[in-house]
C-alpha cells in the first residue's frame, strides 16, 4: 500500500513541494535513526519521497490517528504512535523492534514543529539519542532550509551519518545527554552549510 501511494503521490508531489537535496550520497540504507528539522506536515511527505522507498517508520503524534481512515493510513504506512505527554512502554519497545530488524526510523527530534519558520532550532529532545544509544545504531541528520511552501524551491541536506560508539557502556543518562548535544551541534553546524550551498546557488544564478 505505502509504496503504491508513494509511486501515484510522487510526481505531484515534487510540483507542489520541490525540493533540491545536497548530500544524498551520505544517505546509508543501514538501520538508523533519521533526525530532521521540522516545520510543516510536508516535511514528512518530502523526506518520504526521497528516502523512506519501502516504509515510512515515523514517530506520530496520537492525535493524528483519532479518525478512522487516518489511522488505518498512517499503521499501514508504518508510523509509530506517540502520546507526548506520557508516552507508552510498548512505543519504545516497538521502536526497537523496528531498528534492531534493521528498519530506519524518522524522528524529529525538536518535538514539535518550528511554528516561527526561521531556522533556528528550539532544544532537541533525548528520545533519538536514547534510541540510537540503545539500539547502537547511528543517527542520519537532515536540515529543510525553511518551511516550505506550495510550488516554491525549497532545500534539504544530508550530513554524515553519526555513530556513538564511544558512548555505549557509559552511564545511560550521561550518554543520553551527551549525544544529544553532539546531535544538536552537528545539525546546527549542517544548518550553517545549507546556508552557504544556497547562497552560492543563488549568486550562480545571478550571473
Amino acid at each position: 500500500m505505502y509504496r503504491f501511494l508513494r509511486a501515484v503521490a510522487r510526481p505531484f508531489l515534487r510540483i507542489i513541494y520541490p525540493t533540491t537535496v545536497f548530500g544524498k550520497e551520505k544517505f546509508i540504507s543501514d538501520s538508523a535513526v533519521i533526525c530532521c528539522n521540522h516545520f510543516a506536515s510536508s516535511d514528512v511527505l518530502v523526506v518520504a519521497d526521497h528516502f523512506c522507498e519501502k516504509e515510512l517508520n515515523v514517530l506520530a503524534k496520537a492525535e493524528l490517528f483519532k479518525g478512522k481512515f487516518s489511522s488505518w493510513f498512517l499503521k499501514k504506512a508504518g508510523a509509530i504512535k506517540v502520546n507526548r505527554d506520557t508516552p507508552e512502554l510498548s512505543m519504545h519497545k516497538e521502536v526497537f523492534r523496528r531498528l534492531k530488524a534493521g528498519k530506519q526510523i524518522l524522528i524529529f527530534p525538536e518535538g514539535t514543529r518550528n511554528r516561527s519558520g526561521g531556522s533556528d532550532m528550539g532544544a532537541l529532545k533525548a528520545g533519538a539519542a536514547f534510541y540510537a544509544l540503545k539500539a547502537q545504531v547511528p543517527i542520519i541528520p537532515m536540515m529543510f532550509h525553511h518551511k516550505g511552501e506550495k510550488c516554491k524551491r525549497n532545500y534539504l541536506i544530508v550530513g554524515d551519518p553519526i555513530y556513538f560508539d564511544d558512548l555505549c557502556g557509559e552511564n545511560v543518562r550521561a550518554a543520553k545527554e551527551q549525544a544529544t548535544a553532539i546531535l544538536q551541534a552537528r545539525m546546527e553546524a549542517l544548518q550553517d552549510e545549507l546556508d552557504r550551498l544556497v547562497e552560492e546557488r543563488r549568486e550562480k544564478g545571478k550571473k
